[in-house]
């Protein structure tokens, strides 16, 4: 499982993306404007490791998306070689999404014809 690493590029449009960032990690505003300033992560999440946790991910990346706000997603570590497009992930999540539904239909199959 992989790590993902939110970074949110300092601008003057900083106040409007707070109460999104806090709703959805759970930083105080300060904490949160230290780690924009200071160019560390708001968020890490391990993908598919916790649903909650992955709806939060994207949930924070799509509200800050829609204000405008320059987001940079990084793959285990903050480095130029392990950022990642927002689409990639996005087509993870979706792929991931695919993948479950494919194994609940395999297991209704598996287990429905068992049951009779």
């Amino acid at each position: 499982m992989s790590t993902i690493l939110v970074l949110v590029e300092q601008d003057d449009n900083l106040i409007k993306y707070l109460p999104i960032i806090k709703k959805n990690t759970n930083q105080s505003f300060s904490e949160i404007r230290s780690s924009i300033n200071a160019g560390t992560p708001i968020m890490k999440c391990i993908l598919f490791r916790d649903e909650a946790e992955d709806k939060k991910l994207k949930l924070l990346i799509d509200e800050l998306d829609k204000l405008g706000a320059r987001l940079k997603l990084f793959e285990d570590q903050v480095d130029k070689n392990s950022e990642v497009p927002m689409d990639y992930l996005l087509n993870r999540f979706n792929r991931f999404s695919e993948i479950q539904k494919q194994n609940k239909r395999l297991d209704d199959l598996m287990y429905g014809e068992d049951e009779n």
